[in-house]
């Protein structure tokens, strides 16, 4: 592998002379007067009708250096302020403009900027797909430990397990396939023996945001984007120098009835966790080490985990950087499949009840961009992966292991033509090489060729249209190229007023494990089906997103996705056996709609978010619902904010799961399974960010599950009882 050095110095040697010449656009941004005119870093500038764009430093500054001289318009945003505009910026050869912003504080923000849904920057409005983004301050107030922790209040998505589900896309596979890709900073992050998302590879402190694209995002992002795309973006280098260190304790409270409680001595879980940032003239680095230590509130449920995250960046010119992130995850925890029965239901059956497993996970993203003129921007992006990790059974002396080297790689551009069409188009590929006892040894891959232009109509209208051609090979008996398309209109017919519908197709190829699993978990057999077809989508959204003034926004959406070959787990019993196969079904239909809101009160003292979605699962082949899809989903929060005082409140509720695998209760596997019912979780918390001196002290004591309800997301797999934790955090 190329040392760092080595390739910051390969790519340095690339020639500038294109961007040589030209004029800059330099300046400050500030919020207003009444906000103490602050200098506010991390303010987004974009440059409209070109591929141009920044963000301020610690000081609040930017610079956009080697522009073409002209006339152009510049875009500031930040979340939590009105989004400015400059007009008629002229640009003067061989000259400096400058530019002096002033920002108004206004909670409620449509126009956020958004990368993931056309690969590149754009305002949130007039984006033809529902978007939610998660940033970093809800994650960190809320304590959110890993991803899936911090997706259980976006609108749409629903956690089975670890498993995610965007719009009852996805139900539970048992661990082998996910309907939803995760992206690392634009890359594709799924394993590639599983074809499952490890949450926890990607320090949950380290994240600046988490973007949700709901529906098929497999004309842009190939297989596994069929139910939606996940895309994590990790935090910027800031300019000043910055030493974070964060730690937390807590505890679970003892469960709600005596015949539960299975440990007289409480349950604690704790973590620390260090980051430094620094930045010598163009190159910064960012360092993050954390421990997370979890006695676990069933037995054999403990947990101990550990990441390393770098990132690294260097900035060759104004034009171009490149950007490294370096990762390492350690895991040692006891597995927790499913409750003895309901009466022990925090205790594993004696076959499980020391089953354990360990992971090692490496993994480095390389990003370079290069602006190559007002109108081109090339990107390459890279992803080496290695996962290495074993399942130890309750009296077994051997190991079911798994390891895996994958690498992704893409190179995309963007360009821009007459300042109102915009053409987005790229070649990716990758390659598995998978090992082990459990899925054999196999190499998988494939390449991608994508495009999608937006042109803009009139000024009101704007047309997207695409595609995506794949091939993909699994080592299946049937393997294809697959096309997928997809258009989508955003009618503007006012300022705040955005009218959205759009079409796509998708398709998913069968994970490894799902095809060629053959390996057992107590009664349960794995049986291989190298038969199984690519799962097939066919989608449909109309919505509309409305600013309510100063004070809120609306967004409605109606969505139909149709599917052929939805793979589903099979299982059937043989003799005392219960053997699972995943298998295609041959028709489903899901169908909703979905409603979100953020409303502001009492000046920006009160934020109340509310996000309600409804789909009906339809199993075509059956006439039947599909499993694990809940047919209401509703989140709420309040939020209130006084001084440096900070309060907040989050409902979340699921409906009762229409249909499971029967078969685990029939079969007495998982007795009292069926028990299940509604879910009504509400968190507290309570917080103050405390200035003392030039460090900024955050303090906070959540409570989670504060009416202690008991509920399960999984088939006898109890959520946690009613826990507390108090975080203490110190920014220098």
């Amino acid at each position: 592998m190329l040392k760092p050095q080595i390739l910051f110095a390969l790519i340095a040697a690339i020639p500038t002379d294109a961007l040589a010449s030209g004029g800059s656009i330099t300046g400050r941004v500030t919020s207003a007067a009444d906000a103490g005119s602050e200098p506010l870093a991390g303010t987004t500038v974009l440059v409209a009708g070109t591929v141009r764009g920044t963000t301020t430093d610690a000081e609040g500054r930017f610079n956009i250096s080697n522009l073409n001289a002209g006339r152009y318009t510049l875009h500031f945003s930040l979340v939590g302020y009105q989004r400015e505009t400059r007009n008629d910026v002229v640009v003067e050869e061989g000259k400096e403009t400058r530019l002096e912003i002033t920002m108004t504080q206004r909670t409620i923000q449509a126009e956020a900027i958004v990368v993931t849904a056309a690969r590149r920057a754009q305002s949130l409005e007039d984006v033809p797909a529902s978007v939610s983004v998660m940033d970093a301050e809800r994650i960190r107030s809320r304590n959110s430990l890993t991803i899936d922790d911090a997706l259980r209040y976006v609108p749409g998505v629903n956690m089975t397990g670890t498993q995610v589900n965007i719009r009852g896309s996805s139900g539970y596979s048992l661990g082998a396939g996910s309907r939803v890709l995760m992206l690392l900073d634009g890359v594709p992050f799924i394993t590639g023996d599983t074809g499952e998302l490890i949450f926890e590879a990607i320090p949950a402190g380290e994240i600046d945001r988490i973007e949700v694209v709901k529906g098929a995002g497999s004309a842009l992002y190939g297989s596994n984007a069929l139910g939606g795309v996940i895309n994590v973006i990790t935090k910027p280098i800031p300019e000043s120098p910055s030493t974070t260190v964060r730690t937390y304790a807590g505890f679970y409270m003892n469960p709600s009835f005596d015949q539960w409680k299975w440990s007289d001595r409480t349950r604690f879980f704790n973590g620390q966790s260090v980051t430094l940032t620094r930045k010598l003239h163009d190159f910064g680095l960012s360092f993050h080490l954390a421990r997370q230590l979890d006695d676990g509130y069933r037995q054999n449920d403990y947990r101990r985990r550990y990441n390393l995250f770098m990132k690294l960046r260097q900035e060759f010119s104004a034009s171009s950087a490149l950007t490294l992130n370096v990762g390492m995850l350690y895991q040692y925890s006891g597995q927790f499949l499913y409750w003895r029965s309901l009466d022990s239901a925090l205790i594993p059956p004696p076959r499980h009840e020391d089953d354990n497993l360990k992971s090692t996970r490496f993994y480095l993203n390389a990003i370079y961009s290069r602006v190559l003129s007002d109108d081109l921007l090339i990107t390459g992006k890279a992803l080496w992966y290695h996962t290495d990790w074993g399942f130890q059974m309750t009296g077994d002396a051997g190991r079911t292991e798994s390891m895996v080297d994958g690498i992704r790689a893409e190179v995309s551009s963007t360009l821009v033509l007459g300042g109102l069409h915009t053409l987005t188009f790229g070649l990716d590929g990758n390659v598995d090489r998978i090992g082990g006892d459990m899925l054999g040894h196999r190499t998988i891959g494939g390449v991608a060729l994508f495009g999608q232009g937006e042109i803009r109509l009139i000024e009101e209208v704007t047309l997207t249209a695409g595609g995506r051609c794949d091939f993909q090979s699994a080592g299946l008996a049937r393997e294809r190229v697959e096309v997928n398309p997809k258009a989508a209109l955003v009618y503007r017919p006012w300022e705040e007023t955005a009218i959205r519908c759009s079409y796509g197709r998708g398709f998913r190829v069968p994970s490894v494990a799902e095809a060629f699993i053959a390996a057992g978990s107590g009664p349960v057999t794995g049986v291989p089906n190298t038969d199984l077809k690519p799962e097939r989508s066919s989608s449909f959204e109309a919505g509309i997103g409305q600013t309510l003034g100063e004070t809120g926004m609306l967004d409605l959406a109606a969505f139909e996705s149709d599917f052929e070959n939805l793979i589903e787990p099979g299982l059937t019993v043989v003799g005392q056996d219960l053997v699972i196969q995943w298998r295609n079904v041959t028709k489903a239909r899901i169908r909703g709609f979905e409603t979100s809101g953020t409303l502001s009160l009492f000046g920006s003292g009160l934020m109340i978010r509310l996000g309600y979605t409804y789909v009906y699962p339809e199993d075509r082949t059956k006439n039947d619902l599909l499993k694990y899809r809940p047919r209401h989903i509703l989140y709420t929060e309040a939020l209130a904010r006084v001084g440096w005082i900070t309060a907040g409140i989050d409902f979340r509720y699921v409906s009762r799961v229409d249909r499971i695998d029967d078969e685990l209760v029939e079969t007495g596997v998982v007795p009292d399974g069926d028990e299940r019912q509604e879910i009504f979780v509400v968190d507290a918390r309570l917080g103050a960010d405390i200035p003392v001196g030039a460090a900024v002290l955050t303090t906070s004591l959540t409570v989670r599950n504060a009416l202690q309800h008991n509920y399960v997301e999984l088939i006898g797999n109890l959520m946690p009882p009613r826990s507390v934790s108090l975080v203490l955090e110190v920014r220098l």
